[in-house]
């Protein structure tokens, strides 16, 4: 099969110089001889060409006129022009220049002459699309990256989740619920004054996927201790919570093996703090107050109460109603006050997600 001709178009109101043109180029490319601005204008709206040969001085729509037509319209605009004109003046070629045009050739023009120009800027023409290819498929194959770590990211998180789940089944349900409760509460926080600000150089997504990981550290915990079916003694209990360290170890080592990943950083701060208290009672750092990460404080809130409203080995659940009676009865000694209060106007909405969730 044939290669295809690139398809000039040659716009002159002179006969003469439309044949002339014709003549010098058709054996090589593909020649629509136009005599008018206007009539290209018409002709662009059923073919596109490689290349167009403009004259300058016509009726009607001069060259510089089509040309900021041409220029004007996305559809058009990347098509190469080259003006040709009987006008040798500096100026003349300087603004035909500024106009857009990649060249300009004087008439009476040299057939071979013609020829090189058409061919240099077609060639020119050709490597830019390539070029702009070249970037398109470069976007593409960074979006694909981009949809493989993210991928990635969601393997892992699932996967040490499962772990948890698998040894502990209840823990597998209270880390979804734990996640979908902090949705809730950020929704609450990103319309107040108070946090606005905080929130808006969040990663949202990658905070809400790290909540899953909050107590990956209990992997390291033994059964006789995470799944003791009576309260812990004071020892069992200094084991248990050595969870938070253990968890923050975890990622850190996953960490090492991938780096730069937000999601880790955020999975870190909740699975070290998220036992710290606002009057500072808490473990493993005693943090007080705002000491303590605004992803912890927002984690202890919702992993209390889900831990409250749950059944366990050592107790029965609590009602909806009787778990945010202690929520608030925490408020300014193990949470912070305004994230409480944020919480039981929530009330409504969380227990819609306790309830929901457990009947599923």
């Amino acid at each position: 099969m044939d290669e295809r001709k690139p398809c000039i178009f040659l716009v002159d109101d002179s006969i003469v110089n439309l044949n002339t043109g014709k003549a010098a180029m058709q054996h090589k490319y593909t020649v629509i001889t136009i005599p008018s601005g206007e009539k290209l204008m018409l002709t662009l709206k059923k073919v596109k060409p490689d290349l167009i040969l403009l004259d300058i001085e016509m009726p009607g729509m001069s060259g510089y006129d089509t040309i900021k037509a041409l220029k004007s319209n996305p559809d058009t605009a990347d098509i190469p022009v080259i003006f040709l004109t009987g006008k040798n003046e500096l100026e003349n070629e300087l603004l035909g220049l500024s106009l857009g045009a990649v060249d300009y050739i004087t008439k009476p023009f040299s057939h071979a002459i013609l020829l090189k120009r058409v061919e240099l800027h077609l060639l020119l023409q050709a490597q830019k699309n390539e070029l702009r290819e070249f970037n398109d498929n470069l976007l593409d194959m960074v979006d694909e990256r981009v949809k493989e770590i993210s991928a990635l990211q969601n393997a892992i998180i699932v996967w040490a989740a499962e772990i948890i789940e698998f040894r502990d089944e209840e823990t597998g349900q209270h880390i979804d619920r734990v996640q979908k409760y902090l949705e809730i509460l950020l929704e609450a926080m990103q319309k107040t004054i108070q946090y606005t600000a905080e929130l808006a150089t969040w990663d949202i997504r990658a905070f809400l996927k790290s909540a899953l990981l909050h107590d990956v550290g209990k992997i390291k915990i033994r059964d006789d201790i995470l799944l003791k079916p009576s309260r812990l003694t004071e020892e069992e209990f200094a084991k248990m919570k050595l969870h938070s360290l253990y968890g923050r170890m975890l990622l850190e080592s996953l960490e090492e093996k991938i780096p730069n990943q937000t999601f880790l950083d955020y999975a870190k701060i909740l699975a070290y703090w998220h036992h710290e208290r606002w009057d500072g009672t808490g473990y493993p750092d005693q943090l007080k107050g705002e000491e303590i990460p605004l992803q912890a404080r927002m984690m202890a809130i919702v992993d209390v109460y889900d831990a409250l409203v749950s059944n366990r080995p050592y107790k029965k659940a609590f009602s909806h109603e009787e778990a945010m009676q202690i929520i608030v009865e925490g408020r300014g000694s193990q949470f912070d006050q305004n994230l409480v209060d944020l919480f039981v106007d929530l009330s409504d909405k969380i227990q819609i997600v306790s309830e929901g969730m457990k009947n599923a």
